[in-house]
C-alpha cells in the first residue's frame, strides 16, 4: 500500500491536517496559560504519531523527521529524543532488493566485483543503505551505499503531498516567519541532488581536496569506477559516532579539545567555504581511535554567496556602531523582510531590545533572560512580516546540528572565546581591517549628528502617499494570490476525497466511503466561498 501514490498523499496530508487542527485547538483552549508539561505532552504525542507514519511510509517523511530531530530551538527534548530514532535507524529493505539494484547499476553479478559481502546493512537511511564488502581487484575493504528500491518514485510522490501541506501551512502563523514556497523549492533542489549519487560523489571529492593537507580531518577515498547514479563505493572506515562518549573516554580523546577542533572546522566551512556540509548529524560526523574526525555523506551540501556574507559583515559592523537603520537595511538585503514590513517598527524594536540586553549585567544572564529573548523575537515575528529565506534554512540546520554536538562533547564550551579570532579573520576577509572598521564606525556616528531627523529625511526621499499606495497594492496582490492558493488546495482536497470515497466503494469500506464523501462536500463549499471572496476583491475600487 505504501507505494501507492494516492495512499501516501492521503496519509501525509491528513496527518499534517490533524497536527495543525490539534495545535490550533490546544492554543485556543489554553489561551496562553498552558503549562510547559501540557505542551510537551501534546508535542510528544504528535511526534510519536509522526515517527510511526515515517517508519511506515519512509521516503520524505524520514528526511523531515531527521531535520526536526535536531531543532532544539523549536521542540522539547522529549520530542527530539523520539525523532532521533529516524537518524540512520530506518528499517532496511533487505539485501536481495539492494543486490538487484547493485547488479543493475554495475551491469555484472556482484560476485565478479566484490566478495565477503555482509548481507545485513551496517547503516540504513532514508535514501540509501550501506553494506560492507571486499574488492576482488585489490582486496581493499569498502562500504557500498545502495539507493533504496523505488525511492525516487516515492520521493516524487511525497513532494506532491508536501506541496498540499505547504498550502495548508500558509494559513497558519508559520507563513509569517518562513518563506514556505522558497523553502519547498529549496527542499526539492537539495533532496533531488541527494537522489543522484554522482552529485554526492562530486561534493565528496570537493571536500576531500579541501582537507587534503589537514591531518585532523579524513574523508574516505571513493572507487569512482564503481560509482553510479544509484551506487557509491568508498573505502571502509573503522570509526564511531563523534558523540559516543564511552568510545572517547576509552581511547583517551580529550572532549574539550575535540569540541574546539570541530567548532573551528564548522566555522571555517560556514564562514569561508562557500560550500558547507548541510547534514552533519552524528552519523555523518565520526571519530577514529586516534582522534581523527571523519566526514561522511555529502548528499546535502549548502552554499553561501559572497554577496550575502558581505551583507552579514556589514550587519555585524552596524551592531558594533549601534546603527539600527543599517541593521534593518541589511536584514532586508538578506530577504528576511517582506516588502510590507514596517521598517520603522522593526528598528524601534531592535533598538529597545539591544539596549536592554547591553545594559544587563553578564552575571545575571540565566534561563529566564534567555526565555525573554525568545519571547521578544517571537513577538517581533508575530507583529511584522519577517521570514526565514530558504537558503538560510539549511545554513541554520547545519549550525544548530553542530551546536548540539558541541554541547554534548563539552557542555561548558566557550563559543565566544573560540569564535573571536575566526570572526575577526572573517571580518577582515574583504580587506578591511578592524581599525578601518572603527574609523568607519566613527564616520557613521558623525554622519548621524549632521543628518536631519530620520522621519523628515524619509519624507523628503520618498513621498508618503506613494509609499502607502505601493504597500496597499502589494497587500491586495498578496491577498488575491493567497485566496487562489487556498481555492486550488480545496479543489485538490475535493478530488482526493472523491478518490478515497471511490476506493471505499470498490473495496468495499464504509469508513473510507463516508469520510471521503464528507471531506469532498466540506471542501466544495469552502471552494465556493473562496470563489465569492475572489470575485468581491476584484470588484472593489482601489483606494489608499
Amino acid at each position: 500500500m505504501k507505494r501507492i501514490a494516492l495512499f501516501r498523499i492521503w496519509i501525509i496530508v491528513t496527518m499534517f491536517a490533524r497536527f495543525i487542527i490539534r495545535l490550533y485547538a490546544f492554543s485556543r483552549k489554553q489561551q496562553g496559560v498552558a503549562t510547559t508539561e501540557e505542551y510537551e505532552a501534546l508535542m510528544l504525542k504528535l511526534a510519536r504519531e509522526y515517527k510511526r507514519n515515517a517508519l511506515r511510509l519512509e521516503g520524505l517523511l524520514i528526511k523531515l523527521g531527521q531535520f526536526l530531530s535536531i531543532r532544539a530551538d523549536l521542540l522539547p527534548p522529549a520530542v527530539l529524543n523520539e525523532l532521533s530514532e529516524l537518524v540512520d535507524r530506518v528499517p532496511t529493505s533487505g539485501w536481495e532488493k539492494s543486490r538487484a539494484i547493485l547488479e543493475a547499476e554495475w551491469g555484472v553479478p556482484y560476485t565478479q566485483v566484490v566478495k565477503d559481502v555482509g548481507i545485513d546493512a551496517v547503516a540504513s537511511a532514508s535514501i540509501g543503505e550501506v553494506y560492507g564488502a571486499t574488492l576482488l581487484e585489490n582486496g581493499k575493504r569498502v562500504a557500498i551505499k545502495i539507493q533504496r528500491p523505488n525511492i525516487e518514485k516515492i520521493i516524487r510522490t511525497d513532494f506532491r503531498a508536501m506541496r498540499i501541506v505547504t498550502s495548508m501551512l500558509k494559513r497558519t502563523s508559520l507563513a509569517k516567519s518562513t518563506d514556505l514556497d522558497s523553502l519547498y523549492r529549496q527542499m526539492i533542489f537539495v533532496i533531488g541532488d541527494e537522489l543522484n549519487f554522482q552529485t554526492e560523489l562530486k561534493n565528496a571529492l570537493y571536500f576531500k581536496s579541501k582537507y587534503a593537507d589537514n591531518r585532523d580531518i579524513y574523508i574516505p577515498d571513493y572507487q569512482e569506477h564503481l560509482c553510479t547514479n544509484r551506487v557509491l563505493t568508498m573505502d571502509w572506515v573503522d570509526a564511531r559516532r563523534i558523540t559516543d562518549l564511552a568510545f572517547l573516554k576509552e581511547n583517551g580523546i580529550d572532549r574539550s579539545a575535540l569540541a574546539e577542533r570541530l567548532f573551528t572546522l564548522a566555522a571555517e566551512q560556514l564562514l569561508f567555504g562557500g560550500q558547507f556540509h548541510a547534514d552533519p548529524h552524528p552519523g555523518n560526523v565520526q571519530i577514529r581511535a586516534d582522534g581523527t574526525i571523519i566526514l561522511l555523506d555529502f548528499g546535502m551540501v549548502g552554499q553561501t554567496t559572497a554577496q550575502d556574507m558581505a551583507t552579514i559583515r556589514n550587519i555585524l559592523q552596524a551592531f558594533i556602531s549601534l546603527d539600527y537603520d543599517s541593521i534593518v537595511d541589511g536584514l532586508e538585503d538578506l530577504r528576511f523582510l517582506l516588502p510590507t514590513a514596517n521598517k520603522q517598527n522593526i528598528r524601534q524594536a531592535l533598538e529597545k531590545a539591544i539596549t536592554f540586553y547591553l545594559e544587563t549585567e553578564i552575571d545575571t544572564v540565566d534561563t529566564k533572560l534567555i526565555e525573554k529573548v525568545l519571547q521578544d523575537i517571537q513577538l517581533l515575528v508575530k507583529n511584522e512580516p519577517i521570514q526565514l529565506p530558504a537558503e538560510f534554512a539549511f545554513f541554520g540546520r547545519a549550525a544548530s546540528t553542530l551546536l548540539g554536538i558541541l554541547q554534548i562533547l563539552d557542555p561548558k564550551i566557550d563559543l565566544f572565546t573560540l569564535g573571536k579570532p575566526i570572526v575577526i579573520e572573517w571580518l577582515e576577509e574583504d580587506g578591511t581591517t578592524l581599525q578601518n572598521r572603527y574609523v568607519k564606525t566613527g564616520i557613521n556616528y558623525a554622519k548621524k549628528l549632521l543628518n536631519v531627523p530620520p522621519l523628515l529625511d524619509n519624507y523628503l526621499k520618498e513621498p508618503t502617499r506613494k509609499r502607502l499606495s505601493e504597500q496597499a497594492m502589494f497587500q491586495r496582490t498578496l491577498e488575491s494570490k493567497e485566496l487562489l492558493h487556498r481555492q486550488t488546495f480545496n479543489a485538490i482536497v475535493i478530488l482526493l476525497g472523491l478518490l478515497v470515497g471511490l476506493l471505499g466503494y470498490i473495496r468495499p469500506d464504509e469508513w473510507l466511503f463516508w469520510s471521503g464523501g464528507v471531506v469532498s462536500v466540506l471542501a466544495y463549499f469552502n471552494w465556493r466561498r473562496l470563489g465569492r471572496k475572489i470575485r468581491h476583491l476584484a470588484r472593489q475600487d482601489f483606494r489608499v
